[in-house]
């Protein structure tokens, strides 16, 4: 049994790191634990938009140690064919490899005092008269007063404790992509975000994500559509839509089976319940993804450091839900909204994009907003003024459809 710590920590990625490093230099005894070994590999685009770099500032500094790139143009594609180009005059999203980030961040949350138990895949939990106590695959046992659960998507300790029965199908998404050195795989265009929103059947995505020396690209769906619609198996899919993106030009070279992943993304919003007792759900275990985007980094770096904020003042889970409902609470809600009525109706999407095309102070708000340069009510308001119509119809499907 191991104690002695004041907080666990379950999950080494953005949040838990986050409030690793925060807890620690805030003076408590922090135990991350973490199923694998770092430097680890963990399946994500790695799109860093530069408000996390705004939000936190240690890390922007830190970022030279690893290998990033930046890219100001965005182009989407919609269903029917219709398609634009967005560039913007400075840097909108910063690309990291997640094997690197994650390790970087791990790194600095030891650095300022915080422990590590690595391989520890953690498979049983159960609260205590004194704390929470977490059992491993290989036998292995953790206790501590407070628990912070950042295990992703699937956390052991959401269902394990009751958080969540379980993710409905229109609340998660699987993407299928992989990761490829450029070597192998390249995009013909290294200075472009590329993404479409017409990939096959389905209500789906897809995208290329260029980085320094690799290549993203995946494709995407809701868990109910992919069920309901998609005939093909995971990799299949992938490897149908690769072939597409070279017959057009758009990839360069081989794709690299070795490389593919696939992995789901909670989109539906935070859970009901985020902190109770004595544990906190940060980051995708708490269901912190923006649902229009799909980013989770920023949301997993701000919820990590807020239950650590929570804690060193308190404890607190009250002081935690009000300090993210504050922050992020109408992000998550507004995200949410957009995404059930852009998606629901491909024909919007391509509304939408032939918007942005025609108007360009369309282009700048949605770039705004994508990247988290403004908020949904900011750019909301910017946009009444400039289109008041189309803006006032936007605006009722929002107070009237709010969920």
């Amino acid at each position: 049994m191991t104690a002695g710590f004041d907080v666990v920590i379950v999950g080494g990625g953005p949040a838990g790191s986050t409030a690793a490093r925060t807890l620690a230099a805030g003076g408590a005894r922090v135990l991350v634990v973490d199923r694998a070994a770092f430097p680890r590999n963990k399946p994500c685009g790695g799109g860093l938009t530069f408000r996390a770099l705004r939000r936190f500032p240690h890390v922007e500094a830190a970022l030279p140690r690893i290998s990033t790139h930046a890219v100001s143009r965005l182009h989407m594609e919609a269903p029917g064919g219709a398609s634009v180009t967005v560039e913007s005059a400075q840097p909108t999203v910063l690309l990291v490899r997640r094997i690197e980030f994650d390790h970087l961040l791990m790194g600095m949350a030891r650095e300022a005092g915080a422990d590590l138990a690595e391989g520890a895949d953690i498979t049983r939990v159960s609260e205590t008269p004194s704390g929470v106590r977490l059992e491993a695959r290989d036998g292995r046992r953790f206790e501590a007063p407070i628990v912070v659960a950042a295990d992703g998507v699937y956390s052991t300790v959401a269902r394990r404790l009751g958080f969540n029965p379980g993710w409905p199908r229109d609340r998660v998404a699987i993407d299928m992509m992989e990761e490829t050195p450029a070597a192998r795989l390249r995009a013909a265009d290294p200075a472009t975000l590329w993404v479409s929103f017409a990939p096959g059947s389905g209500h789906g995505y897809g995208y290329i994500f260029p980085k320094r020396e690799h290549v993203n690209v995946g494709v995407g769906y809701l868990v109910s559509s992919f069920k309901s619609t998609i005939h093909e198996a995971p990799h299949a899919l992938h490897s149908s839509f690769v072939a597409g993106l070279r017959e057009r030009g758009l990839l360069q070279g081989e794709s690299d089976p070795s490389c593919f992943t696939p992995w789901q993304i909670p989109v539906g919003g935070p859970l009901r319940t985020t902190a109770r007792g004595r544990v906190y759900l940060a980051g995708d275990a708490g269901g912190f993804v923006n649902g229009f985007s799909a980013e989770g980094i920023y949301f997993a770096m701000v919820t990590g450091e807020l239950a650590a904020r929570a804690i060193l003042g308190g404890p607190s889970p009250r002081l935690y839900e009000r300090l993210w409902r504050r922050e992020i609470g109408a992000e998550m809600r507004d995200s949410r909204f957009l995404s059930r009525y852009v998606f629901a109706d491909l024909a919007r999407v391509g509304r939408m994009v032939h918007a942005v095309r025609a108007h360009a102070p369309v282009a700048e708000l949605l770039v705004d907003y994508a990247t988290g340069a403004d908020t949904y009510q900011g750019v909301r308001r910017r946009f009444l003024l400039k289109f008041p119509r189309i803006g006032a119809k936007l605006a009722f499907h929002l107070f009237s459809r709010r969920t």
